[in-house]
C-alpha cells in the first residue's frame, strides 16, 4: 500500500483530522473546498479519493468519513526546500476539466526552479494522455506562468469553452493551434485559438 503523500493531501488529511475531533463528524465537500481554497467540490473529492485509495481514511455510502489510525502515522514528511507556491487545483491530462481554480493550499518544490524573472504555480494531474512524457495521473506539475510558447512546449492550455487541458503546442499553417497528447488512445485538439496560462518547468511524483 502507497502511504505517501502529496503536501496538500497532507494539509486535508490533518483538517479532516481536527475537523472531526472538533464536531465529532466529518466535514462536507463544501466545507473541504473551502478549506483547500477552490470553488468546486470535485476538487475536494479528488483528494478524499486519494486518502482512500492510500488506507488514510474510509468513506462511508452516507457521506461518513473514518479515520484509520493505523496508517495515519505512516505518512513520510517531504523534506528539502522551504520554497513553495501555490497548488491551482487539477489539470486534465486526458479529457479537458474545469478550468484552473485560485487556492490557498501551497506546495514545496526544488529551489533550483526559483527564479526572480518568473512566476511559479502548481497543478495536479488527472489523466492519462501524457504517460508517454512521463507525465503521470496524481503528479504535481511545476508550471511558469505565461501567454506564449513555442512549438513542442507542454503547455498548460485553456480552450474556448472554458476548460483547461495539459498538451504539447503547436502551431498549425493558418493560425490554429493543435494540442498534443502522448498516448495514442488520445486524440490531438485542433482550435482556432488558445488561452496559453502557462508552460511545464518540472514535476513533483509521489514515491510508491
Amino acid at each position: 500500500m502507497n502511504f505517501s503523500l502529496a503536501p496538500v493531501q497532507r494539509q486535508t488529511l490533518e483538517y479532516l483530522r481536527n475537523f472531526i475531533a472538533d464536531k465529532g463528524f466529518a466535514p462536507t465537500l463544501k466545507d473541504l473546498a473551502e478549506f483547500l481554497g477552490v470553488r468546486s467540490a470535485s476538487t475536494a473529492h479528488f483528494h478524499l479519493s486519494r486518502l482512500e485509495q492510500k488506507g488514510f481514511i474510509k468513506k462511508g455510502a452516507n457521506g461518513s468519513i473514518e479515520l484509520l489510525e493505523n496508517t495515519a502515522s505512516s505518512d513520510p514528511m517531504i523534506t528539502g526546500s522551504p520554497y513553495t507556491v501555490p497548488l491551482l487545483g487539477l489539470i486534465a491530462a486526458g479529457a479537458p476539466i474545469e478550468a484552473i481554480e485560485d487556492s490557498t493550499v501551497m506546495v514545496e518544490i526544488p529551489s533550483q526552479y526559483f527564479s526572480k524573472k518568473r512566476e511559479l504555480f502548481c497543478l495536479q494531474v488527472t489523466g492519462d494522455s501524457m504517460i508517454d512524457a512521463h507525465i503521470m495521473d496524481g503528479d504535481v506539475i511545476i508550471v511558469e506562468k505565461r501567454d506564449h510558447a513555442d512549438d513542442g512546449q507542454i503547455i498548460v492550455a485553456l480552450l474556448p469553452d472554458g476548460t483547461a487541458t495539459l498538451k504539447t503546442f503547436r502551431r498549425l499553417k493558418g493560425g490554429k493551434v493543435m494540442l498534443i497528447p502522448h498516448n495514442p488512445q488520445h486524440r490531438p485538439i485542433t482550435v482556432d485559438s488558445v488561452a496559453i496560462q502557462g508552460r511545464l518547468v518540472g514535476l513533483i511524483r509521489e514515491l510508491h
